[in-house]
């Protein structure tokens, strides 16, 4: 009895990168730097959250989600200046300081028992990056495999499997696969290394649900798209 391989086309890939790329925008947004204003108001007019891939598929992902809400239905950070500057201090204290950083965002941190940054590691994400054109920021200033650029560099990736999909040249399939096997390499080889411990850390110092609920979204989001992006690794793409 033949078997038949399972087939997606172009176009519906198209629709699952729109969706990473919606969900990769929101975590580089929230972990690369302090969120701003403008963005959070924004966030919460489009009730972006609701709208967050994959929640039907997993358990951990809707928990995350309904942190987040459950936050902004007492707080709004979007129009109320002290909510906003809670929210703003939850970031900065976890992340830059001024004190102690309470959960560091870079990957050495994590994997290098001497967890010095701009090693071997941050070397290696900087290689990567630079093969696609990816500049983390002002160079040597701010670490390369900080889990904000690391989530970046993804989106990027993401954005570039879009273009292919939609350039429909000859070779876009063959760029595509390319594209797809990298992520999921990326995603294996840093990300996983170090997002749960960095969520732990996360869980144990954050004031707000907001941040503890998108850290929540930041692991299990990256779980189930290491999953998609092997699918689509193992399923024929055919063009119309």
């Amino acid at each position: 009895m033949e078997v038949t391989k399972q087939m997606i086309t172009v176009e519906d890939a198209l629709e699952i990168f729109h969706a990473r790329e919606f969900a990769y925008d929101i975590l580089r947004r929230f972990f690369i730097e302090e969120p701003s204003r403008e963005y959070v108001k924004l966030f919460i007019q489009r009730n972006m959250i609701d709208l967050f891939p994959f929640q039907e598929e997993s358990e951990e992902i809707r928990t995350g989600v309904k942190k987040i809400k459950d936050y902004l239905a007492v707080y709004n950070p979007g129009m109320i200046d002290q909510h906003y500057e809670n929210l703003h201090w939850d970031y900065t204290k976890m992340f830059i300081g001024p004190f102690e950083i309470l959960a560091s965002p870079w990957e050495s941190v994590y994997v290098r028992k001497d967890k010095l940054l701009f090693q071997q590691t941050t070397m290696d994400v900087r290689n990567l990056y630079k093969k696609y054109g990816f500049q983390a920021g002002e160079l040597n200033i701010e670490a390369d495999d900080h889990i904000g650029l690391e989530i970046d560099f993804l989106y990027h990736l993401n954005q570039l499997a879009i273009e292919s999909a939609e350039s429909q040249s000859a070779t876009a399939l063959q760029e595509i696969q390319y594209l797809l096997r990298e992520q999921k390499l990326f995603i294996e080889n840093h990300l996983a290394e170090f997002v749960p411990a960095l969520v732990s850390k996360i869980g144990e110092h954050a004031d707000t649900d907001f941040f503890r609920g998108m850290a929540i979204l930041l692991q299990y989001f990256l779980i189930m798209d290491s999953k998609v992006l092997n699918e689509l690794l193992n399923i024929e793409m055919i063009q119309k």
